[in-house]
């Protein structure tokens, strides 16, 4: 009975000496591996913030500078998670083979996802916009800040970000105001019955020519709709891209001050009442 306990004692022992070296080596080789994928996405980071400079250097597009930094940084992840599974043993064919099988599997789930990346190349290779640009798009207004691998970024006036996927941005409408270095403000004003147009409307012009942000060619011009509540003169003048919101702001003070320092009436109010 003691021998048979000692024999499996040793036996035990045995076995423990026979796994340390196994243990100890995966252990180690765990280490390596984490130590490689730190020092690995520090060294990716590094190479990103240079390629940025050197974007910043040679004056890239800022439309081009983060979705190719993005793309270098995925791929450079990906080839850093793939030499850590060969560093830990893994077949990496096999492995491969089921990261293909998965990613056919994700792609079909995620169909709208690569829609997106595929959107984001068209728009750079189109470049209906750039960073920079105020654009409409999606039921959205706002100026781009950033085109990303899957969204594009909009700044609106109100200081509100909009992201909007890209595949969205690629195959619908988009509006660019900045592209062309001159822009129309047309300026709605509502009027009373009885308002002497013929009289306003040179007064209103005069307004707009004083300005010297506004074009004289072509020369600033009133139009006029009659409806059944009230008389709608439209101001059309036009300025260049940069002055817009300035030159909009101040013709509506200006136009506003004008009425009612000369006592045009503005339309009242009208309620319909049915019975």
């Amino acid at each position: 009975m003691t021998k048979s306990i000692i024999l499996s004692s040793v036996d035990w022992i045995k076995v423990v000496e026979n796994y340390i070296p196994m243990v100890t080596s995966a252990v180690i080789k765990i280490a390596v591996a984490l130590l490689i994928i730190f020092v690995g996405l520090k060294i990716i980071k590094v190479l990103c913030k240079g390629i940025t400079k050197a974007f910043e250097k040679r004056k890239v597009d800022l439309s081009l500078r983060p979705f190719i930094i993005s793309l270098v940084s995925i791929g450079l992840k990906i080839l850093l998670f793939l030499s850590v599974i060969g560093y830990l043993g893994i077949e990496t064919s096999a492995f491969v083979g089921l990261l293909a099988s998965v990613g056919i599997a994700i792609g079909m789930a995620f169909s709208g996802t690569l829609q997106n990346v595929a959107g984001g190349v068209v728009l750079l290779i189109l470049r209906p916009f750039r960073v920079g640009d105020y654009v409409s798009a999606g039921g959205f207004e706002g100026t781009v800040t950033k085109i990303m691998i899957f969204n594009t970024y909009l700044l609106t006036t109100d200081n509100k970000q909009i992201i909007i996927p890209n595949g969205t941005l690629a195959t619908g409408n988009v509006i660019n105001y900045s592209v062309m270095d001159t822009r129309r403000i047309d300026i709605n004003i509502r009027l009373a019955h009885g308002v002497n147009i013929n009289e306003l409307s040179p007064k209103l012009i005069d307004i707009c020519k004083q300005d010297s942000r506004i074009f004289s060619t072509p020369e600033p011009v009133v139009i006029g709709t009659i409806t059944d509540l009230s008389i709608t003169l439209d101001i059309r003048f036009w300025v260049k891209n940069n002055d817009y919101w300035d030159v909009m702001q101040t013709i509506n003070e200006t136009v506003y001050q004008y009425l009612v320092n000369n006592n045009i009436p503005l339309p009242n109010p009208t309620i319909n009442v049915k019975n």
